[in-house]
């Protein structure tokens, strides 16, 4: 027995010493990884800040949008980022070039990568920022490339009116496969109208009822732009020979007046609108989410009300307990 105890605890301390010794490896490996921010030297012995090494990832979006995110070997100091928006061949011409010009100017690479709408070929290093933008400035336009894209279609239409030379040519883009955007612009406004579809019968009735707070909520905030939310078309939409309901779940249409455009408001009424499908998914999903725990949270409830259930015994046959803990069955 002794020399049982004796192997176990020789066998302890073994398991001990190496868990030590890989520990001790492990710490080592680690300090010898440069982190970003300090400073390395390369083959030459020059002193260079951080470790920049190539990539190339591939993204997809919910809405059929992909990207790509490359560094080359080749050039270290450039990273390409290109993007695939199903609607550019649209949208390009009314408004979208345009919104790419104006946001990202000579960041903008001609011709993109192959299979990609746009690309945006960014410096990484500090001193060959454009004008003098900042890192974080820069970084959150590349985030929202795909929003200022889109948005560069409804800023054709906006700004136009700002201006006072809103046409009568209606257009229309699919941000989406289940999704059309029209417009109709006018002399005092634009109208925005969303043709939504939904392939889920759970999500089309949840959708339902956030079109319809929409309308009601115009009813509380004076200053919001008119909303309507029907299954039958817009009358405009006779344009496109749109004049039966389609089959989908409905259409919401905003008109857009020159004074909610007035005084710096364009760019939050292009973001506020932009997203909005995306905004609507977002929403459905999170509706989704609550249901389903508000359902388990239920459940739970009602398996607690089972488990506090008992069952009496026949009384013929009841069970007792001595005091040593002994169980019998006493006869009636």
């Amino acid at each position: 027995m002794a020399a049982v105890n004796s192997t176990r605890l020789a066998l302890g301390w073994v398991r001990a010493l190496i868990a030590i010794f890989l520990w001790f490896v492990w710490f080592v490996v680690l300090s010898r990884v440069p982190h970003p921010s300090e400073v390395v030297q390369n083959d030459e012995g020059q002193d260079v800040k951080g470790v920049r090494l190539p990539i190339d990832v591939r993204l997809c979006d919910f809405d059929d949008v992909s990207y790509r995110v490359v560094i080359d070997a080749a050039a270290l100091g450039v990273m390409k980022v290109s993007i695939a928006l199903p609607c550019w061949g649209t949208i390009e011409a009314n408004g979208g070039a345009a919104a790419r010009d104006r946001i990202y100017g000579d960041l903008v690479q001609n011709p993109p990568e192959a299979g990609f709408d746009v690309t945006l070929a960014l410096p990484l290093d500090g001193a060959a920022l454009p004008n003098g933008e900042s890192a974080q400035s820069l970084s959150d336009k590349v985030a929202r490339i795909k929003t200022n894209l889109i948005g560069g279609a409804f800023d054709h239409h906006f700004q136009a009116l700002l201006d006072g030379k809103a046409g009568t040519t209606a257009t229309k883009f699919n941000p989406r496969s289940d999704t059309t955007v029209f417009f109709f612009p006018r002399a005092d406004r634009v109208t925005v109208v969303f043709s939504l579809e939904f392939s889920e019968r759970v999500d089309a009735a949840i959708a339902k009822v956030f079109m319809q707070e929409f309308v009601d909520a115009k009813r509380r905030i004076a200053a919001a732009p008119p909303c309507t939310f029907g299954v039958n078309p817009p009358l405009e939409l006779k344009e496109f020979g749109i004049t039966e309901p389609t089959g989908n779940l409905g259409f919401i249409s905003f008109a857009v007046l020159k004074s909610h455009l007035e005084q710096g408001r364009k760019q939050k009424v292009i973001d506020v609108l932009a997203p909005f499908r995306t905004y609507l998914q977002y929403h459905l999903k999170c509706s989704k989410s609550y249901f389903h725990s508000r359902m388990r949270a239920r459940v739970v409830s009602l398996l607690k009300m089972l488990n506090r259930a008992k069952v009496e015994q026949p009384d013929d046959k009841k069970e007792k307990k001595t005091m040593a803990g002994k169980t019998f069955i006493r006869s009636s």
